[in-house]
């Protein structure tokens, strides 16, 4: 489960630059493959790793004391409901020891 990232884009000329880091220089069509694959799946699991640091980064607020409510009112584009669900990840992350 993500949450959303609302109020955040990626500028496009910024997406451009990184794919043509990753592509530019090869021709051969089954290689441009492969490394377009290795980049997509490199950049999914720093999504992934970043999505759990954001749950994290929610929990701690929690548990410093922000409710439900009030990160509601901080975390554009979310429900209370997608808070909860957040915070509850980001507590299991913080006390998973791997």
């Amino acid at each position: 489960m993500t949450t959303p990232t609302t109020g955040y884009e990626a500028e496009p000329s910024d997406v451009a630059a990184e794919v043509a880091s990753h592509l530019d220089d090869i021709t051969d069509p089954l290689e441009r493959y492969h490394r377009a694959t290795a980049a997509q799946a490199h950049h999914q699991a720093v999504a992934s790793k970043l999505q759990q640091e954001r749950d994290k980064a929610l929990a701690q607020l929690n548990a410093d004391g922000a409710s439900y409510e009030k990160l509601t009112s901080l975390v554009p584009g979310m429900t209370r409901s997608g808070i909860q669900k957040a915070v509850e990840r980001g507590r299991r992350l913080s006390h998973d020891p791997s």
